[in-house]
């Protein structure tokens, strides 16, 4: 009987049918070494493609996320904001003319006023929560120097930016926004959880790498530590570099502050270092 083998697609493994093995004669493998290298190379370049298919879809998808959001960024500022700018101004006429009016309507017209600022200040919020304009008029630079000013006005904690190129620098779509909210992110979990007294954050970019590291001096946690349900901070701060090829480094230590380095290659196709 002539030997024959089967070759089962599902399970990658090579399997004789009958008569004597014949797999000597192929690469001078034995049957089961023979299976292993055929399972290994085409199991290991399927994961790969899949890897890259993955992350190929998830950036397209995460593109098309962050250009709706500075649509609609835009149009909140452009349409809503001023249309209640326009509303206050209105309102302010009519306080100013209505002497001959009972008191409680001039008192009325400044409640008014007052709710307005406040509607056109929340606005104006969520505009620049959704896609800061800054990042798309003035550059990464700015953008993360506005997020280290707002973050001090609100937290009362100094932040302190050092920044490779200055103003200067650029990063090209997708990698600009990434490092924004990847920078953002880190702030916000700051602000909620480090009680810290000093924050610094160190941009540098070289000419295939761009790395970011934001360090304070809070309370620290036990970085081994298992994440709680609720903590999706740091994971999404490793899922937007991921998403770019990058790795995230979170160093911690209760009492001692946490260190969080990022590293992104911006060749997409590059291993981080």
């Amino acid at each position: 009987m002539k030997n024959r083998f089967n070759f089962d697609v599902k399970s990658k493994a090579l399997t004789r049918v009958g008569g004597r093995a014949a797999c000597r004669q192929i690469c001078g493998l034995q049957p089961s070494a023979q299976a292993f290298a055929v399972d290994g190379a085409v199991g290991l370049t399927e994961a790969a493609r899949l890897l890259e298919e993955r992350r190929a879809f998830a950036v397209a998808a995460n593109a098309i996320r962050e250009e709706e959001k500075s649509r609609l960024a835009r149009e909140l500022h452009d349409e809503l904001a001023q249309s209640l700018t326009a509303l206050k101004m209105d309102a302010i006429w009519v306080r100013d003319q209505a002497d001959a009016w009972p008191a409680m309507v001039a008192a009325k017209l400044t409640d008014m006023v007052e709710m307005l600022d406040r509607t056109v200040a929340a606005t104006r919020r969520m505009a620049a929560d959704l896609r800061p304009l800054l990042l798309d008029d003035l550059g990464l630079a700015p953008a993360i120097e506005w997020l280290a000013s707002s973050f001090m006005q609100r937290c009362g904690i100094p932040c302190r930016l050092s920044i490779n190129g200055g103003l200067g620098l650029e990063l090209p779509e997708p990698y600009a926004t990434a490092v924004f909210r990847i920078v953002q992110e880190s702030l916000n979990n700051i602000a909620k959880h480090a009680a810290a007294s000093q924050v610094v954050v160190t941009l540098d970019q070289t000419l295939d790498t761009v790395k970011l590291v934001v360090q304070d001096d809070g309370c620290g946690f036990f970085s081994t530590a298992e994440r709680k349900p609720q903590s999706l901070g740091l994971m999404g701060l490793r899922e937007r570099a991921q998403l770019l090829g990058g790795c995230v480094a979170i160093r911690s230590t209760p009492g001692q502050g946490t260190c969080i380095e990022v590293s992104i290659p911006l060749d997409p196709m590059g291993a981080c270092g």
